[in-house]
């Protein structure tokens, strides 16, 4: 049982939904979305493996995982923006700086120590590119029925997400010299983190039901 928590739930249900709606897609990026997903869960529960029952540091398993999401979302975001004119180069600039980034921050340790610094900056890119997509989508002049609409709900769970955690993080590291805060940070900041998951996975799953009735 000690398996099934918040998070873990939240992803293999958003995994599975992917998995319906998404198999016979027509876009291949939105087909080969739950495979990342899998990954999602399959380092998630796995750390869960490594932490309780081996009483092993899952640290490196769950860096392995910062560059697939690095690529699985960044591809998607410019997936998104590319009809409004995003080119190539700007997506393969981005993957150099932040493989540089990723490997002069855990190569010294061996992937032994998390690369936050990594996740800070990709955190902050993904704000910048949800503000921007949705700008565009606003100042377009085609119509489209934002409940329905895949795109907005991916992008507004992502945004959601790194957004609420990045100032979560933030707000943390100024609390972190405080005494009487120093009790209850890291349970609160659990608790904060299992609501954005829920909202991220909920966010995406929803949005692989509305890809699969436009589809249909």
């Amino acid at each position: 049982m000690r398996y099934f928590t918040v998070n873990t739930v939240a992803e293999w249900i958003c995994f599975f939904i992917g998995l319906v709606c998404l198999t016979a897609d027509k876009d291949l990026l939105w087909r080969r979305f739950p495979a990342y997903l899998l990954i999602v869960c399959l380092v998630e529960t796995g750390g869960i493996y490594f932490r309780e029952t081996l009483h092993l540091p899952n640290t490196p398993l769950y860096n392995g995982l910062v560059p697939l999401e690095c690529i699985a979302v960044s591809s998607m975001f410019y997936y998104l923006l590319k009809p409004f004119c995003l080119k190539q180069r700007v997506l393969i600039g981005w993957f150099i700086l932040v493989g540089s980034s990723f490997l002069i921050e855990t190569l010294p340790g061996r992937f032994s120590r998390y690369a936050h610094h990594t996740i800070v900056l990709m955190a902050v890119v993904f704000i910048v590119a949800s503000l921007y997509y949705f700008y565009l989508v606003l100042k377009d002049d085609h119509y489209v029925n934002l409940f329905t609409y895949a795109p907005f709900w991916w992008v507004s769970g992502t945004l959601i997400f790194y957004f609420g955690g990045t100032a979560t993080n933030t707000f943390f590291e100024y609390l972190v010299n405080d005494h009487v805060a120093d009790s209850i940070q890291y349970s609160l900041r659990y608790h904060i983190f299992k609501v954005l998951n829920v909202l991220l996975y909920g966010c995406w799953s929803y949005a692989f039901i509305c890809r699969y009735r436009q589809m249909k």
